[in-house]
This record gives C-alpha cells, sequence and structure tokens, in this order.
C-alpha cells in the first residue's frame, strides 16, 4: 500500500487491489469541518483518481475520533458580510460534491460519531454508506435549520429521494440527529461494519445503489401540506428556514433538481446573511466557548 501524506486535510492510502481510501484528518482539530482548503484538497484528490484508471473503488473516512465530519466551517459563514462571499463557498462545495457523485468508481462513506450538515451531504454524495462499530455513537442529521439556516449541498435533493417523506422531512425541518437503527431502517445507511472487518468494507463498493423512491407530486403533496400545517400549529425553531426548505422541495417538484438547486443557493444566502441566524451562529460558538 502507498500512502500520500503531502496534504493536509486529506491523505491518500492507495491499496495494491485498487482501492483507495481518502482519509478525512485537518490537523489541530477535533472535528472535520468543510473549509475552503478542504473542498480544494478533495477537489484535486478526485482529480487524482479521475486521471487514474486502476483505481477499483474509493472508500473515504475519518481519522478523527469524535466522528467524520461536523459539517460546514461555520467561521466562514460568520465572516462573510457579502452575497458573493457566501455564494462562492456554497457553490464550491456542490461543485466538488458533484465531482465525487460522477466518478466512476464505486465511492463509499465510512461514518462513525458525528456525521451533519454539510458533513452528512459528503456522505450523501457517495454510493454507499456504511456505519463503523465504534464506541462514539453515530449522529447522522441535518441540524442546519437550529442555526436559521438550510442544507445546501444536496441533502434536500437526495434525502427527498432516498427516504420515505415522513423521514426525509422530519430530518429536514426539525434537524434532530439519528442514530445507526434509524438510520438503516430508513435507508440512509447500508450496514454496520466492524473495525476489524475490512473486507466488509470492501465489499460495500460492489453493492448495487440504492433505488431511488419515486418523487412524484402526486406522492409528496400531501406531505408537504401536513409539514405546513404542523409547523403552524406547533411552531418550533426558524420558520424562515423551515418554510424556505418545504418551497425548495415544491421548486425540486415542479421544475426539476437545477431549479432547485438554484433556488436553494438563492434562499440560504439570505438566511445566511439575516440578523436571525447571524445571532444563532454567534450563540453557537458562544456555547462551545463554554
Amino acid at each position: 500500500m502507498t500512502v500520500d501524506t503531502t496534504r493536509t486535510a486529506w491523505r491518500c492510502d492507495r491499496g495494491e487491489d485498487g482501492i483507495w481510501t481518502l482519509w478525512f484528518d485537518q490537523p489541530g482539530k477535533s472535528h472535520n469541518i468543510l473549509t475552503a482548503d478542504a473542498f480544494n484538497e478533495l477537489d484535486d484528490r478526485l482529480a487524482e483518481i479521475e486521471e487514474d484508471d486502476s483505481v477499483r473503488g474509493v472508500l473515504i473516512r475519518s481519522a478523527k475520533e469524535a466522528g467524520f465530519c461536523a459539517g460546514a466551517d461555520l467561521r466562514t459563514i460568520q465572516q462573510s458580510r457579502s452575497a458573493a462571499d457566501v455564494e462562492a463557498y456554497l457553490r464550491r462545495g456542490i461543485e466538488v460534491f458533484d465531482r465525487l457523485a460522477r466518478l466512476d468508481p464505486p465511492t463509499t462513506a465510512v461514518l462513525h460519531g458525528v456525521c451533519l450538515g454539510g458533513g452528512f451531504e459528503l456522505a450523501l454524495a457517495c454510493q454507499h454508506r456504511a456505519a463503523l462499530a465504534s464506541h462514539t455513537a453515530l449522529q447522522l442529521g441535518t441540524p442546519e435549520v437550529h442555526l436559521g439556516l438550510i442544507p445546501g449541498w444536496g441533502a434536500i435533493e437526495h434525502l427527498t429521494r432516498l427516504l420515505a417523506p415522513k423521514d426525509a422531512l422530519d430530518l429536514l425541518l426539525y434537524g434532530n440527529p439519528i442514530g445507526f437503527l434509524h438510520a438503516k431502517s430508513q435507508g440512509a445507511v447500508d450496514r454496520l461494519v466492524s473495525h476489524d472487518e475490512p473486507e466488509r468494507l470492501t465489499e460495500t463498493l460492489t453493492l448495487a445503489p440504492a433505488p431511488e423512491r419515486p418523487f412524484l407530486a402526486e406522492i409528496w403533496n400531501d406531505e408537504l401540506d401536513f409539514a405546513r400545517a404542523k409547523l403552524a400549529q406547533q411552531p418550533v425553531g426558524f420558520p424562515e428556514a423551515q418554510a424556505a426548505i418545504l418551497e425548495v422541495i415544491e421548486i425540486d417538484l415542479a421544475e426539476g433538481p437545477e431549479a432547485a438547486r438554484e433556488a436553494t443557493i438563492e434562499r440560504l444566502v439570505e438566511l445566511m446573511l439575516s440578523e436571525p441566524s447571524r445571532h444563532a451562529i454567534d450563540e453557537f460558538f458562544h456555547r462551545a466557548r463554554g
């Protein structure tokens, strides 16, 4: 096996069997986060994979004990003062995750511990997701709504096609993480793998991708109406963000994923620059400091 340690956040183990493992391991941090540099390095790694015909499969893992990835770089969002800066950060993430999703070799995200927000979206860009048995319990979810935001890197598009409507809406609108058992039963994770079963990780690369659920207006309209009525009766959190999620889903149903993606970026830029969201992010960092 060849190990490349020249990069800062992403190192690569190149197996003689053609299986590459990309390790996410930002130095000096207890959790991986999706900084601009992390996106650029991952993009470089994906370019290497595209150029090497010997690659038979790709495992994406975290070397952090705390988990896979904690999500977006909130400092970047906090310090951005213009819509152009925020939009550039969002579009860079979309570009890299799209490249990951388009890879010819099969891909598996190997998850443990914290896998939230953009970290979950990184996993959703892979064909397969395996949970690693660990003393750090899996936390899988989209907590953006707790900060007055919405997922911006594909969770809305992926979850509405991967999960049952109620399960997808619960994750997106309320932001509460789920563990392995719920993730497996809902279809967000394919299997549980132990540390001492590396061959089972490799096997995930040979699985058929999970079939998409029908994403049709006749299925979703009633679910969206029910979700909207429930939020009106029992308002929680940030109603502007929850309304934006429902709106993006409706645009996706009516006009398709490209229109929904542009709507996501537009709404998310507005929310990121809004006072309620900025206050929520400031409070998040205040709590983190103890």
